[in-house]
């Protein structure tokens, strides 16, 4: 806190910084002078659309050809069918909760 008092005495509040006269008026000028030559812009290309559009497409024959090819595919026909009963399930659902202690059991039986 004193250092800051100290210093407003000293300096008063005042700007130590100061701007040669005419600075601004020509500082635009004087930029635009260091800045190097403007070269002409390239033209756009035309065909960018076109490889849009291309990739686009070779994206949506990929996937109809993927969707329509399904080799090797079994029908459902020719895949065998599971009789799910009642009590398969029943014996799946314990099957699923047997822990540690219930295979020690079974273990134990034989």
């Amino acid at each position: 806190m004193n250092e800051e008092k100290y210093l407003e005495e000293r300096l008063a509040k005042r700007n130590p910084f100061r701007v040669p006269e005419g600075y601004f008026e020509s500082f635009a000028d004087r930029v635009m002078e260091q800045l190097p030559p403007q070269q002409q812009k390239a033209k756009r290309m035309v065909l960018r659309p076109w490889m849009y559009a291309a990739a686009c497409l070779v994206v949506a024959v990929f996937f109809v050809a993927a969707y329509f090819s399904r080799i090797d595919t079994p029908t459902n026909s020719e895949m065998p069918q599971m009789a799910v009963t009642d009590t398969y399930m029943d014996e799946a659902a314990d099957y699923v909760m047997i822990d540690n202690t219930d295979i020690y059991a079974c273990l134990a039986e034989n």
